[in-house]
């Protein structure tokens, strides 16, 4: 049976190739996965400290003293690390601001002397090649929101972690950041260590290391829908092969094979297709992660080795390339198998009337049970109903081929006539064919509308928050990671053409049993910024807090009260003036004078309100008086904009990981109509005869082919936008906003792929003499 079984592949290959190419990007999406993911725990590894590190807020030269005389410790030295910002020759911030750091100098410089005081700063000789400055150089450093000009006193190695890198003397290091960690050398036990340390200091764990695994887990999470979906193409190809070569199987059954036999023949059939891919796909995923780790690197640093014949990845590809293969292959070679020898005097295989009644019956369950929990109120029970609602549907979708091509099928014949007829009643014949062809495009576009409907709706909010959140001209915050100096709102209120100006300062209110957010804002100009409803006494925050009607309702103040208690190590005493009610996008608890707050209390955003008509003029006059590409100065139609497209690169870094699962989607759709094609040579040269031309053939195959990709994608983003929409149910507040350009793009796209998939196969059949068509055996 296995040499039958590879001389049928050999004889069929054309019908195995496209399912053995969506096998091959399954395996390729999971070898790379795990040797791109290997490559950051490797470059993750390298950058962490040999020793021990600790960290927290109270490190000092006498908690160091101390560690210093553990037993086991060699040295114990203090640390000053933190966010430093380099301004690039074309005035922008290098690198990306997630990965730039400034530290105390330690260790050699490739180049140059190490720094010598204030005016002096080492950089890593990756950023001086991306920007051309070398030792000797005077460059502009932003660090606590302040530019600085420093002059280039040498050039350190690269971190493997990449980034922009920049050294500073301890004394300028520690003015700047701080102590913020001490380095442990030696072999000393960590739990000796713990007894020394003070309550808010902790041995850091490796959460780099952590970063890693979890970026390795989200990539394999993509690549088992890829799988997934490949599985589906590979079981409608082999139903298909089994149902064309029933009497194959059934005179094997009658000249004495047992139905193991036939059922292993088609299995090794299957295991030889697994093989092929494992062979192809593992050099395919090198490929793939190479190309991440040369154009990514890992974070911003240069590619890290791979070492792609290591155990792990290899296995994964032949457990993915041979187990999904032959797992996909195990029920149509059962029914296979189940051929009675008698069949041998017919042709296909016999109708399974009771096994589809009870996938229907089964699949509308699920699919009830799965809407029942997504639509509990439970966010828990959303995460248990979603898997159960998409299963039900993947049941349920011979029998929607068959309602919707139905229902379709008027309108179709009104406007294309015969062949509009055709293309409904083929799509219709054989509903759990079609089903499989379409449920391989439903997944990942299902995976698609379930994580854009949530995404819309948060933007709509974070878009209709910033519109009323206040009624700032301008708006200036800092670019991620990095911070605005303490002195950012009076040099802007100095400008001339600013009228009000006020910080929004976030601190905590510590009261012992409970902790209260407070803001900190300028007390004579927030009431022309903010449209706050004072409900209860007077907004005059000279004399004390006002606290929102949520914060009052929680805690009990009310006008008169005293709020008692710490704000970051500074105790208070700040008396209830006011209680007021403010817009959804001004989300603060309370309200305070910033000047009260302490003096390291820098702002996260500056509201500015300008003259009539020069917001725009407003912001050209901040942004030079500023000179600092890590402020952001947006005019209120940006800052709307802004909001609005956060999520966008998040959007496309999810389509684009999905684009895979829905590239093997369409290898389903093109695998199906060619091998549905073969399997109707004699039908389609009987339509010629009687005389349907050539471009009918092509037309009723086309329309036939989008039939099929129009049903997995309405299926899949009907299923993803409930599952969305159960989602933001769960979330009180957030409107419900359904992307209706966005689908309307998905449709599109798929429509286009059912008219691809049909090219090959339509002309391949159109192009068929009649004569050799009617002449061909069913």
């Amino acid at each position: 049976m296995i040499r039958m079984a590879v001389r049928a592949v050999v004889a069929q290959w054309s019908r195995f190739v496209l399912p053995l190419v969506g096998v091959v990007l399954g395996v390729a999406f999971v070898s790379g996965a795990l040797l791109y993911g290997a490559s950051v725990r490797a470059a993750l590894d390298r950058a962490q400290p040999s020793g021990i590190v600790i960290e927290g807020a109270a490190m000092t030269p006498a908690l160091a003293a101390r560690i210093a005389e553990a037993p086991g410790v060699q040295s114990a030295r203090l640390r000053s690390t933190g966010r430093a910002f380099l301004v690039g020759p074309d005035g922008g911030v290098v690198g990306p601001p997630e990965w730039a750091v400034g530290a105390d100098h330690v260790g050699d410089t490739v180049r140059g002397h190490a720094p010598g005081g204030p005016g002096e700063v080492v950089i890593d000789d990756q950023t001086a090649r991306r920007t051309g400055y070398d030792v000797g150089d005077v460059v502009r450093v932003i660090v606590g929101g302040v530019a600085r000009d420093a002059r280039v006193s040498g050039v350190v190695a690269a971190d493997p972690m990449g980034g922009t890198f920049m050294a500073f003397d301890p004394a300028t290091a520690h003015r700047l950041f701080g102590h913020t960690a001490i380095e442990v050398s030696g072999a000393p036990d960590t739990t000796a260590l713990v007894p020394l340390l003070p309550e808010d200091a902790y041995i850091a764990s490796n959460a780099a290391a952590g970063d890693g695994e979890k970026l390795t887990a989200i990539l394999l999470g993509f690549a088992a829908v890829a799988v997934f979906v490949a599985v589906f193409t590979v079981a409608n190809t082999f139903t298909m092969l089994a149902a064309a070569r029933a009497r194959e199987h059934a005179l094997l059954r009658a000249v004495g094979a047992a139905r193991r036999q036939v059922m292993r023949g088609v299995l090794a059939e299957a295991a030889l297709l697994g093989a092929v891919a494992t062979v192809l796909g593992h050099p395919l995923g090198i490929a793939a992660a190479w190309a991440l780790n040369g154009l990514f690197g890992v974070g911003d640093g240069p590619p890290v080795p791979l070492r792609p014949f290591t155990p792990v990845p290899v296995v994964a590809a032949v457990a993915v390339g041979l187990g999904v293969t032959v797992a996909a292959a195990y029920l149509p070679a059962r029914r296979a198998a189940a051929v009675p020898p008698i069949a041998a005097l017919r042709t296909g295989l016999p109708p399974t009337t009771a096994s589809s009644r009870t996938r229907t019956v089964g699949g509308a369950a699920a699919t009830v049970l799965g809407s029942a929990l997504l639509f509990s109120g439970s966010q828990d029970l959303v995460y248990l109903g979603a898997p159960l609602l998409f299963l039900g549907l993947v049941a349920m979708v011979p029998l929607l081929a068959t309602a919707l091509t139905a229902l379709v099928r008027g309108p179709l014949t009104r406007i294309a006539g015969v062949r509009g007829t055709l293309a409904a009643e083929n799509t219709r014949r054989n509903p759990r064919r079609t089903a499989a062809t379409a449920s391989a495009l439903m997944t990942g576009l299902a995976i698609c509308a379930a994580v854009t409907v949530p995404i819309a709706s948060v933007a709509a909010k974070a878009q209709r928050d910033a519109e009323t959140g206040d009624a700032a001209d301008v708006r200036i915050t800092p670019m991620d990671f990095a911070t605005a100096a303490a002195d950012l709102p009076a040099r802007v209120a100095g400008l001339p053409g600013a009228r009000a100006v006020t910080p929004i300062v976030p601190a905590v209110l510590d009261l012992g049993d409970d902790r209260v957010g407070v803001t900190g804002v300028d007390p004579t100009t927030i009431a022309r910024l903010v449209p706050i409803r004072v409900t209860d006494g007077t907004l005059d925050l000279r004399r004390g807090m006002a606290v929102s009607t949520e914060t009052a309702a929680d805690t009990g103040w009310r006008v008169g009260s005293v709020a008692s208690g710490d704000v970051a190590g500074a105790v208070v005493s700040l008396p209830v003036v006011a209680v007021y009610d403010a817009p959804d996008g001004f989300h603060h608890d309370a309200l305070v004078d910033a000047a009260v707050l302490p003096e390291d209390r820098t702002p996260t955003t500056v509201l500015v309100q300008a003259e009539p008509g020069q917001a725009d003029a407003l912001k050209r006059e901040i942004t030079a008086a500023l000179d600092n590409p890590t402020m952001l100065v947006r005019t209120r139609a940006e800052h709307r904009d802004a909001e609005g497209a956060r999520f966008d690169p998040f959007l496309n870094i999810l389509y684009a990981l999905l684009s895979i699962s829905v590239l093997i989607g369409a290898l389903g759709v093109v695998n199906t109509m060619t091998m549905s094609t073969i399997e109707r040579t004699r039908e389609i040269g009987l339509l010629r005869a009687i005389g349907l031309g050539r471009r009918d053939v092509v037309t009723v195959l086309r329309l036939e082919s989008v039939l099929i990709a129009l049903l997995g994608t309405l299926t899949g983003l009907v299923a993803g936008g409930v599952v969305g929409v159960a989602v933001v149910l769960t979330q009180g507040g957030l409107p419900v906003v359904i992307p209706w350009g966005r689908l309307a793009g998905f449709v599109a796209v798929t429509t286009v792929i059912g008219l691809l998939a049909a090219q090959w196969p339509a002309r391949r059949a159109a192009r068929t003499h009649v004569l050799t068509a009617i002449g061909a055996s069913e």
